[in-house]
């Protein structure tokens, strides 16, 4: 077995995540993968037909994030059409999966390269057009109302106020480390410990899209976090995709003595 090493590590700055509001929201997902792509290569003077295959991560296979991005975004880039590429989904965990298993290959002595890309706008935008085009997105039991009997797939935020609920953590609680990770997400930007991973990305043009953090508030203070509504209150009374029952009463399929209180 050979031994399997991160030589280098990027990431494009982290953009708000809204329809028609973030900075990426015009650009095509192939355009930050292979932002980072040309990055790796140019930061490590590597010679692209050297490299085997690329291991990618995306969330939400559809739309302008389908057709195997880890193979498209290397062609963007300009890498040679002999580089292979391989897209796999493990929900949020799709960018640490894609690196484990880029080492496992490695190690075996196959594979080289691994990252991922997730556009939160573009899923919320394609799921818009789906609803007004009378699809009703099916979630993450795709339409299976057997396997949703067996393990009922809830909305994740309201599972979080569920998993807070019978653990006893407050919103006060979460308010303070809200608060905490703005400040430390400011006292690292203004520190620069970001810099050595963040690359910019540019237009199509040539222009600047972006080249810094554009979500942190450090301004937050915890008296506006306080006066701020809980995020999924309203939607755990909406019926689940797919199905008659709704995300709050999903949970209590599995948890009937809970009751969720919406705390973040």
């Amino acid at each position: 077995m050979s031994d399997a090493y991160i030589i280098d590590a990027v990431r494009t700055p982290r953009a708000i995540g809204k329809p028609g509001k973030g900075a990426y929201s015009h650009l095509h997902p192939h355009q930050l993968a292979a932002t980072v792509m040309r990055a790796l290569r140019d930061r490590n003077n590597l010679t692209v037909t050297d490299i085997d295959d690329i291991i990618w991560g995306t969330s939400a296979q559809k739309g302008k994030q389908a057709g195997d991005m880890g193979r498209m975004a290397s062609l963007y880039a300009g890498f040679d059409p002999t580089v292979s590429g391989v897209t796999l989904d493990r929900f949020c965990g799709s960018g640490i999966t894609a690196t484990s298993f880029a080492a496992g290959q490695i190690a075996a002595g196959f594979e080289d390269l691994a990252g991922g890309t997730e556009m939160m706008s573009l899923i919320t935008a394609v799921s818009q057009e789906e609803m007004k085009a009378g699809l009703m997105p099916m979630g993450m039991s795709i339409g299976n109302p057997t396997l949703q009997k067996m393990h009922p797939q809830s909305h994740q935020g309201v599972c979080a106020d569920a998993i807070a609920s019978i653990e006893g953590i407050s919103r006060e609680d979460l308010d303070a480390f809200a608060l905490e990770s703005q400040q430390r997400a400011a006292r690292a930007m203004a520190e620069g410990r970001f810099d050595r991973s963040l690359v910019p990305v540019y237009d199509e043009d040539g222009s600047l899209v972006l080249d810094k953090e554009e979500y942190p508030r450090p301004q937050t203070t915890a008296e506006d976090l306080a006066k701020l509504e809980p995020s999924f209150g309203k939607i755990a009374s909406f019926p689940a995709p797919g199905g008659k029952l709704s995300f709050r009463e999903l949970i209590n399929q599995r948890y009937p003595d809970v009751e969720i209180q919406h705390v973040h």
